[in-house]
């Protein structure tokens, strides 16, 4: 079975605003972004525990799990961005350090320079994010804002 999924153009001006919005949530407060991200998040989780248990007319684990995990989602949503920021943030200077070890067995001199300064940006990234430096998420935001202007432009050309 091939499932071929397409966006409408609604559906992409949807999307592409979303990104805006939450583009300047990240530039305003990176912290309102993600707790209106986890709300949103949570709301979804309980949608999607409760629903499937009243169609099947039964009580599932999975369905309870995903309620509780919801619940708490809007209950505590900066307990898991305080969460995220770390979870990020030492998974990007991995990243770094791995692409820089990686960059350092390249037999090319360009390839090994260029991975290196790559592995170099992605740990001072890392390290931005865990310090809780502004200017990373609005980056991110600008990043964000951009890519639903682009798909603003897509949605426009499409048929």
């Amino acid at each position: 079975m091939i499932v071929v999924v397409e966006q409408t153009r609604t559906s992409m001006f949807i999307n592409a605003l979303l990104l805006i919005l939450i583009g300047a949530l990240f530039i305003i407060d990176e912290n309102l972004a993600l707790s209106v991200g986890f709300i949103v998040a949570g709301v979804f989780l309980i949608i999607s525990g409760v629903v499937p248990m009243i169609m099947a007319k039964t009580v599932d684990l999975m369905g309870v799990i995903m309620i509780v995990l919801g619940i708490l989602l809007i209950a505590i949503p900066n307990v898991f961005a305080d969460i995220t920021f770390v979870i990020i943030g030492v998974i990007a200077i991995l990243i770094g350090v791995i692409a820089c070890v990686i960059a350092l067995s390249n037999t090319t001199s360009t390839s090994k320079i260029v991975g290196i300064i790559v592995g170099i940006l992605i740990v001072i990234a890392g390290i931005m994010i865990l310090t809780r430096i502004d200017l990373a998420f609005v980056l991110f935001g600008i990043f964000l804002i951009v890519a639903g202007g682009l798909n603003i432009v897509a949605a426009m050309k499409k048929e």
